[in-house]
């Protein structure tokens, strides 16, 4: 099976590495400095750094909004039949008016009829 990552994913997975490796060798002591004024400012960027890293992964990468929600529970259904074939409509037009339907304007198939 191909994986296809978008660059945004490459780059919070490479920056997070990138963080944890820095909290480690600043909680070992390993990457200080001899000079106390940048040793300082060295340890206040990377906490803020961290910070900034930590809450930007974490808003992208979880469900903040009901539509990124409905994709999670799509992509789920997807993984654990992939056989489903999935029918993305725009939502400007509601043609059926079916209120239990889980997706909204989303049509689930099982893959035996062609999607258009």
């Amino acid at each position: 099976m191909e994986v296809i990552m978008n660059i945004g994913t490459i780059i919070r997975t490479a920056l997070v590495a990138a963080t944890c490796l820095n909290t480690a060798l600043m909680a070992t002591d390993l990457s200080g400095f001899d000079n106390p004024t940048v040793n300082f400012w060295y340890r206040v960027i990377s906490i803020v750094l961290n910070f900034i890293i930590v809450a930007a992964t974490t808003y992208f990468n979880n469900d903040y909004t009901p539509q990124g929600a409905v994709g999670t529970s799509i992509t789920r259904d997807m993984k654990a039949d992939p056989t489903l074939i999935v029918k993305l409509e725009d939502g400007d037009e509601d043609d059926d008016d079916d209120e239990d339907d889980e997706y909204g304007d989303i049509e689930i198939g099982d893959g035996s009829n062609e999607v258009e």
